[in-house]
């Protein structure tokens, strides 16, 4: 009898994961000096504080060739006294650190990949004292014949198990071969869709919009849960079209949707702009702690889509405690009006009703919401029940 293994790191990721990735603001050239600034400023600005938690490097951290014992080497330009003192740092901050492998040949930013190393890179990283893996997938002409993209997971899950050390795995195979049916057993999180673009409406060269993704990844709710996640990728929140590869950006209003529908997404809640500049309106929106409490409600359910209507959604996130999180996002490019029966989602008792981006707090007197809503903006409600 094949009794099958214990699932790995199973303690971690009991909620969402919340931190910082490199690649939207550095692509693959992430420094030391840049990884160090932002973790000061990941612990400076509050992020920490609100629980944002990873410093994830991505992309573009090693040599162009392994060196001759077959081990990765950590490029001397960027990182000149190799990882294990930037993981120091960033633990010495009260911050995790996470990094990045290809699963395949070669890495997207043409570095060496881990397909037939795996076990000799599991141990590098976790020797490094690394909390978070991203395995990044990528075909290439020349790889092995029947090469199954489950298998590739799974020969690192089980090498990452050999280290004895455990970190989050994030797979990430950008959603082409339905992840979410087979990934819980295997990692923490998994990648929904192709790469998110800074573009609210309009996919942009190989990447896909806010709503694109959204469209993708909603109808998955039932595979999420404690412990494992979908994955949309990282926030687009704060770019602001500087970056010309990921898109035009958003608007402020956008911005507040696409992180209004991570957090009722029960998504992976990983910044992707340069901390060290954030602007006032970014941090307003990063730091909301109402928003990252829907996320991170120990419940970990994530939230559906209860119905199109007339160009709206309306999104529904059960939350402990009978507590129920409403999303209203009007998808139009004018001004609509959101109108809600929630007869059939109120459970015995009576209902606060706290409307997150703008804080007022009343009774809810009946059984409807009712919200004119800005073009693009989304409008989170949190029916906070009085009988616990």
């Amino acid at each position: 009898m094949t009794l099958k293994p214990k699932r790995y790191a199973e303690g971690l990721a009991k909620t969402p994961p919340m931190g910082w990735n490199s690649f939207n603001t550095f692509g693959c050239e992430p420094t030391e000096e840049l990884i160090k600034q932002s973790a000061d400023v990941m612990v400076k600005s509050g992020l920490l504080e609100a629980g944002y938690r990873y410093i994830n490097i991505d992309d573009g951290w090693m040599t162009d060739e392994r060196d001759s014992a077959g081990n990765l080497v950590p490029d001397p330009q960027k990182f000149s006294n190799g990882m294990k003192p930037v993981t120091d740092y960033i633990h010495e901050k009260g911050l995790l650190a996470g990094t990045y492998l290809g699963c395949g040949q070669k890495t997207y930013g043409e570095k060496p990949g881990s397909l037939g190393y795996e076990e000799r890179d599991a141990q590098l990283i976790a020797d490094q004292g690394f909390d978070l893996l991203k395995y990044d997938y990528r075909e290439l002409p020349g790889d092995p014949i029947g090469r199954g993209v489950k298998e590739d997971y799974v020969t690192m899950r089980d090498a990452l198990m050999k280290t004895g050390r455990d970190m989050v795995f994030s797979i990430c195979e950008h959603g082409k071969s339905d992840p979410e049916t087979w990934a819980r057993e295997i990692g923490h999180m998994w990648r929904t869709t192709p790469d998110i673009k800074d573009s609210f409406d309009e996919d942009i060269n190989w990447g896909w919009s806010i709503n694109h993704i959204i469209d993708e990844t909603h109808a998955l709710h039932h595979y999420a849960g404690p412990g494992g996640w979908n994955d949309p990728d990282m926030l687009v929140v704060g770019i602001n079209g500087l970056n010309d590869w990921l898109g035009p950006g958003c608007t402020y209003d956008e911005y507040k949707s696409h992180f209004s529908l991570w957090c009722l997404l029960a998504a992976p809640l990983l910044i992707g702009c340069d901390i060290r500049k954030m602007s006032e309106e970014t941090k307003k929106i990063l730091l909301n702690k109402e928003m990252i409490a829907i996320n991170q409600d120990p419940l970990g359910i994530q939230g559906y889509l209860l119905k199109k209507e007339h160009g709206i959604d309306y999104w529904v996130k059960p939350l402990a405690n009978n507590d129920i999180a409403i999303g209203l996002l009007n998808r139009f490019n004018e001004p609509k009006e959101a109108v809600l029966s929630l007869s059939d989602l109120l459970k015995d008792g009576n209902y606060l009703m706290k409307e997150v981006w703008t804080n007022e707090q009343k009774e809810l007197q009946s059984e409807w919401i009712s919200k004119p809503l800005k073009s693009h903006e989304c409008a989170v409600f949190r029916l906070i029940s009085l009988k616990k």
